[in-house]
């Protein structure tokens, strides 16, 4: 099958695509000088007067007491689970105690 050749258009603009590409790329960005400017003293934003926000983070209790609860359902369920395996309550096939 032959190949299927350009048109004479395309060609031209194949050339002025490439063209416009090679401008930009030739173009430098330019420089970026960064300069550190001095800051003034920063005052604390607690003053000791003032008292210290012990609701800061609401949900932080919620979170906390959801995990101690599912910590304490989890160990209650192991304790259990051993005291019924240790007096052949029950029986998992390939543990013993």
């Amino acid at each position: 099958m032959a190949k299927k050749r350009k048109t004479r258009e395309q060609k031209k603009l194949a050339n002025l695509h490439h063209k416009f590409v090679h401008t930009l790329t030739s173009q430098t960005p330019p420089a970026v000088k960064i300069q550190i400017q001095p800051k003034d003293v920063v005052s604390p934003s607690i003053r000791p007067n003032q008292q210290i926000s012990t609701n800061k983070y609401p949900y932080l209790i919620k979170d906390l007491s959801k995990t101690g609860i599912l910590t304490v359902g989890i160990l209650a369920f192991q304790i259990i689970l051993f005291t019924l395996l240790k007096n052949h309550i029950a029986t998992i096939p390939g543990i013993g105690y």
